[in-house]
């Protein structure tokens, strides 16, 4: 027993509770547990040898000092994990559990309990759609047969569909495209096909791709004289910085490659200048491929220095306001507010019993507002990742849309007039790359390719476009699109087909409204009817500001046609069994083959 100022106690106990509790909170930096441990030893050795207070005493203050500190520690991590979006909570078990299991043939056209009748209807309209495919995309199958063997990227947007059916659908279906030639918003492929472009080459056309064409052969005319020159910029750079520091509100620019690179160099740039090592996300945004902030799913290696918050709730601004001496930035993907705290849209994840929820959340700006607010009041950098949405929603992106200013913008894809390209946009004392007090303290961020001449001649010819046409083009498209939703929803509620179409701006998605194992089918018609879809089929579309009202029309007489064809295939007929429980019962075997191979 030791006495500690007349309170007899064992000091073991206490020093072991302090520790216990310091590596807890400390789970994710243990370097600083030493330094704690180190200076209770060197105050304790001090305090005995110099004041007489024995080690019980030290250990007692010490213990007390500490538990102070602990104390808010701690309140902060459970306000923090309230907070936090749950799939991040849990992805690193999840994704170690949920099994890749396969529904096979003779099970496929009965998994949702149909009768023969209709299984038989669904395996004949599979084997008619096949058929014509392989006629109608023969080149286009071969072509994409021989770029599976080599390319893992072609093999992984293959599987279009919910992982349980890929090895049935795709032993039937190849939707891979080979392009010859584009014609406005129709894509012609290698077997001469013409389809209707939705995908929006995954948020790089905006303005339509005979525009692209034009900004791709004035911006060759301008560089080919300079070739490939890396290390000087010329005077169209100039030029380029002045209209981009217009747009972001921003004093500075810096060029990179990609959107991904962008925001590689933006989270780096805010880390560096604040010295703080933490950044908040919202749950479901996407921001690149980069692993460092990229916390689900897509993603092994679960950043320790990444927060994936809940978006729009009052319980994330509490988060940032009690950590704000350790965030550095919150980056903001103002895309989910069209599917708010969700991954993006996909055909992949239609597994019968999950139903895109799509549409403009109300309230977005109100919150951003806030969150501006927020930040500003403790000194945490506020990032706007508009790499998709910049150009896209308004010539100032979701910034001139929602009144709000960001300190960092980062830009891309549609940027570079059809060619890649990343740019971050900031104020100096954000995007400093030097230390003025230290010689080796230095932010590291440069690329070979940045600043090309021929992006930089590109990207000009689409910014003068940019500055010429103004927001007019945009409200015209805005209108035309809002009048094609209503109409399209309005003709497929009559005719009893169970879709629907959301749009937010000139991005749109189509939900279903009813249970079916069988929605990602649409995709497969939607082809055949002649409009091509990204890989994540029907869940991201996208309109450029080319289109015209008949060419609207024309989209929706294809859309109505797919519509009749997954009906007359018995996909969408009423699922006779408890399409929950057939899942479970397949997750339940998935796992337990797994735990027994």
């Amino acid at each position: 027993m030791t006495d500690y100022f007349g309170m007899e106690s064992r000091s073991n106990h206490i020093l072991t509770a302090c520790t216990v509790a310091t590596v807890m909170v400390h789970l994710d930096r243990l370097e600083s547990v030493l330094p704690i441990a180190g200076v209770w030893f060197v105050t304790s050795t001090v305090a005995e040898k110099f004041l007489g207070m024995s080690h019980g005493d030290s250990a007692a203050i010490f213990g007390g000092l500490l538990a102070m500190k602990l104390v808010p520690m701690l309140v902060k991590r459970v306000v923090t994990i309230a907070a936090t979006f749950p799939l991040a909570l849990i992805f690193k078990y999840v994704s170690q559990i949920l099994p890749k299991y396969t529904i096979d043939e003779s099970n496929f056209y009965i998994c949702d309990g149909a009768t023969t009748e209709i299984a038989n209807k669904r395996k004949q309209a599979l084997l008619e759609l096949s058929e014509r495919w392989a006629k109608k995309y023969k080149k286009c199958i071969d072509f994409s047969g021989e770029l599976k063997k080599m390319m893992s990227d072609v093999r992984f947007i293959s599987g279009r569909c919910f992982f349980a059916f890929n090895d049935v659908v795709g032993s039937y279906l190849d939707p891979s495209m080979a392009l010859e030639k584009t014609d406005r918003m129709n894509v012609t492929d290698i077997d001469g096909n013409v389809a209707m472009d939705i995908s929006g080459s995954y948020g790089v056309n905006v303005c339509g791709y005979e525009k692209y064409k034009d900004f791709i052969e004035e911006g060759w005319q301008t560089a080919k004289s300079k070739g490939l020159f890396l290390g000087s910029l010329d005077s169209i750079v100039l030029d380029n910085i002045s209209r981009l520091r217009k747009i972001s509100g921003q004093d500075e620019v810096s060029f990179h490659m990609s959107g991904t690179e962008a925001v590689m160099a933006a989270v780096r740039c805010a880390r560096w200048n604040t010295k703080k090592r933490m950044v908040v996300t919202f749950g479901g945004a996407y921001h690149g491929w980069w692993d460092g902030m990229q916390p689900v799913v897509g993603n092994d290696r679960i950043p320790n220095d990444v927060l994936c918050l809940k978006d729009m709730k009052q319980l994330s601004l509490t988060v940032l306001a009690l950590r704000a001496s350790e965030i550095a930035a919150v980056l903001i993907n103002p895309l989910q507010c069209f599917h708010l705290n969700q991954a993006p849209p996909s055909d992949i994840v239609l597994s019968g019993t999950t139903f895109p929820a799509v549409g403009e959340t109300p309230g977005y700006k109100e919150w951003l507002h806030q969150l501006r607010k927020v930040c500003t009041e403790n000194g945490i950098v506020l990032i706007f990742d508009e790499v998709y949405t910049g150009f896209r929603l308004h010539p100032r992106g979701a910034q001139g849309v929602y009144d709000v200013q960001a300190d960092i913008i980062t830009y891309g894809k549609t940027l570079g007039g059809g060619l890649p390209v990343g740019v971050v946009c900031g104020p100096k004392n954000l995007l400093a790359r030097g230390d003025p007090k230290k010689a080796s303290r230095v932010n590291y961020v440069i690329g070979t390719f940045a600043g090309h001449p021929f992006v930089m001649s590109c990207m000009n010819a689409f910014l003068k476009w940019l500055d010429k046409e103004g927001t007019k083009p945009y409200d015209a498209m805005h209108s035309n699109i809002e009048n094609f939703i209503k109409s399209t929803n309005s003709k497929m509620k009559k005719s009893g087909y169970p879709v629907e179409l959301a749009s937010w701006y000139s991005v749109w998605s189509m939900k279903y409204t009813r249970a079916s194992r069988f929605h990602w089918m649409f995709q497969y018609y939607l082809r055949d009817a002649g409009v091509n879809l990204s890989w994540v089929g029907t869940g991201r579309l996208l309109f450029s500001l080319d289109w015209q009202k008949a060419d609207y029309d024309e989209l929706q007489g294809r859309i109505l046609t797919a519509c009749e064809s997954m009906s007359q295939g018995g996909w969408w007929e009423e699922p006779k069994a408890n399409i929950k429980q057939k899942i479970g019962v397949e997750m339940g075997c998935g796992v337990f083959k797994n735990l027994i191979s």
